[in-house]
């Protein structure tokens, strides 16, 4: 796209604005943000020169990426928290099952151990089935 040196702020701030228009979704519109960054290649004066022309626009732009990141880092913790209360369960149902197993067959060999602590919580609620009727600890990890 050909235009004169001078009218390069101009032409970014149309760019900009154009973006905020058309563009809903907050992801595209952060990604096509940062090509009109790349492709506009504002130096440092022509950027001051942005934020004096186009404070609005500047505005808008920060308002938004500050909700966008807001909503990221409340997307992180809430997923965060998610994976912890899942570990957390997980770690819960392993040592329930060494307790059931230590009380049932006796102190458990080290592999045995490794092996409950290692195992999905599928594996552990399968295996915390069989504790019951079986009568050994080879019967509980088949």
């Amino acid at each position: 796209m050909a235009y004169s040196p001078k009218d390069k702020v101009d032409v970014y701030a149309h760019a900009v604005r154009g973006l905020t228009d058309l563009e809903p979704d907050p992801e595209r519109r952060l990604k096509y943000l940062d090509f009109i960054d790349i492709y506009a290649a504002l130096d440092e004066n022509e950027r001051i020169v942005y934020r004096q022309r186009y404070p609005e626009e500047v505005a808008e732009m920060t308002r938004f990426a500050e909700r966008f990141i807001q909503q990221g880092l409340e997307q992180g913790l809430k997923q965060g928290l998610e994976k912890g209360r899942q570990e957390g369960i997980g770690l819960g149902e392993a040592r329930a099952l060494m307790r059931q197993l230590t009380l049932k067959f006796g102190p458990l060999p080290e592999a045995v151990r490794t092996r409950v602590e290692s195992a999905d919580a599928d594996t552990l609620l399968l295996w915390s089935d069989r504790v019951l009727g079986a009568e050994t600890l080879d019967e509980v990890r088949q």
